[in-house]
């Protein structure tokens, strides 16, 4: 065994111990290398230690989604679909797209990306020690699918953007194939893999997922969640057939149902129908950061630094649609979304009805009708909302849809980059692949990494 000490924050919940009782373990805040790499109990430790660090809320746990939000979206007061009233320095950079390259926030993504990585390669290079072979093969799974969803993002965020039929070789991030015991004396210097070696892992991660995760695992990710994600990452790339053919699945597994309202959807603290995968927040492991920026005092959050803003509203066009009247006020008159009004709620990352949104749209790119009609997959998220029937839709259409369905989820930049649109900007507008539109490498990470390429504008 590797005579170090290996110190990992293992933020375990009650909810996470409650649920699966095979990782009753009592909570540490750091564990030596003997101790958790030697035995079954503490592989599985470092595992249910990296769905907690998920949950971070530099993470997951809100401001991931937050940044795709604010980067996303026009600073120009007549067609902002959120405005930024909030105090952090890092966030209100984003938002104006006057980024620097030791931004904290997108710093602490970088970083705390790369230690759940980390993580996850511990537990698959030492999960020969869990005995029993399908629960080894779960965790490993387990693991693949955690590290698919950092890469992804983590590759939205700080690359270029993915474009299907083209040459992807530009720089995307590192890939760090193996675990690091010592960071103390190792020279971790290497430079970024391409974009198209990290959409390459990204999904072999998450096919070998499908293959080997069950159908159900409790509050962890299930065969669905990883399958769901993989229809999000091929349409990422505009890989449609695909995108189709992995939505699909997940929505014939009968396994998730649209929640019956508006209301029923959001703000709550366990897992519901429509829930396919969440990050699980408690007293114990922090709050929800993005009910921090995007509610009331009252409701756990900032005041209201982010508020709805009126090219939110302009996307409306049937006065019946429930959606365009689901906010409340703050004590300035801002309009603040009610999405989010519990501190403690979990963090929906994916939910039935974007995995409806991805099957109506790749039929009607691809003149088909897979699974159902695109009317049919876009009039039961409008009906819910109280909409009316869109008979034949249109891309711009189902495009719209998306924004009026998945507003301050996190969307907006990627959805603006893989359909080429412009950001209209208070001085200046920005082309979807602007290099202004991606994250800089964090100077801490250029200190440290030699070999590094910094993204071009830093």
């Amino acid at each position: 065994m590797k005579n170090i000490k290996l110190y990992l924050t293992v933020l375990l919940t009650a909810t996470l111990i409650s649920c699966e009782s095979e990782l009753e373990l009592n909570p540490k805040q750091s564990i030596d290398s003997n101790s958790a790499l030697s035995n079954e109990a503490g592989i599985k430790q470092l595992l249910v230690g990296a769905y907690s660090n998920l949950a971070n809320g530099s993470l997951y746990g809100g401001r991931t989604q937050i940044m795709g939000d604010l980067l996303g979206v026009s600073d120009n007061e007549d067609y902002a679909h959120i405005y930024w009233w909030g105090t952090f320095a890092g966030f209100g950079d984003i938002y104006y797209k006057t980024i620097i390259n030791d931004n904290s926030f997108a710093e602490d993504l970088y970083r705390e990306s790369y230690d759940v990585i980390n993580t996850t390669n511990i537990v698959i290079e030492n999960a020969d020690k869990i005995k029993d072979l399908n629960s080894r093969k779960n965790a490993i799974a387990e693991a693949k699918f955690i590290q698919a969803l950092v890469y992804f993002d983590l590759v939205r965020f700080f690359a270029l953007p993915y474009e299907n039929g083209k040459n992807n070789s530009q720089l995307g991030v590192v890939i760090r194939p193996k675990a690091i015991y010592n960071y103390l004396g190792t020279d971790l210097s290497a430079e970024r893999n391409t974009v198209e070696e990290v959409y390459t892992l990204v999904e072999n991660n998450l096919k070998l997922a499908i293959t080997d995760l069950p159908s159900t695992n409790g509050i962890f990710a299930n065969k669905y969640a990883a399958e769901a994600l993989l229809a999000r990452v091929y349409l990422q790339q505009q890989k449609y057939p695909e995108a189709l053919a992995s939505a699909n699945n997940v929505i014939n597994s009968d396994n998730y149902n649209l929640s019956a309202n508006l209301i029923a959807t959001y703000n709550h603290a366990a897992d519901q129908p429509e829930d396919v995968f969440s990050i699980q927040i408690t007293k114990q492991n922090g709050d929800n950061q993005i009910n921090n920026s995007y509610a009331s005092t009252q409701n756990g959050g900032r005041g209201g630094d982010i508020s709805i803003g009126p090219g939110y509203f302009d996307l409306f066009n049937d006065s019946n649609d429930k959606r365009q009247d689901f906010y409340y006020e703050n004590d300035f008159g801002d309009a603040l979304t009610s999405k989010y009004k519990d501190q403690f709620a979990n963090v929906t990352l994916i939910r039935l009805a974007e995995l409806l949104l991805i099957r109506a749209e790749a039929n009607i790119r691809l003149n088909s009708a897979v699974g159902d009609t695109p009317a049919n997959d876009i009039n039961k998220i409008r009906n819910r909302a109280g909409a009316g029937n869109i008979a034949t839709p249109t891309l711009a259409d189902v495009l719209i849809e998306r924004k009026l369905e998945l507003a301050f989820e996190g969307f907006w930049i990627h959805d603006a980059k893989r359909n080429k649109e412009d950001i209209i900007g208070e001085d200046q507008n920005y082309k979807y692949n602007d290099p202004r539109l991606v994250f800089p490498i964090p100077l801490r990470e250029l200190n440290t990494n030699k070999k590094i390429t910094q993204n071009p504008g830093y």
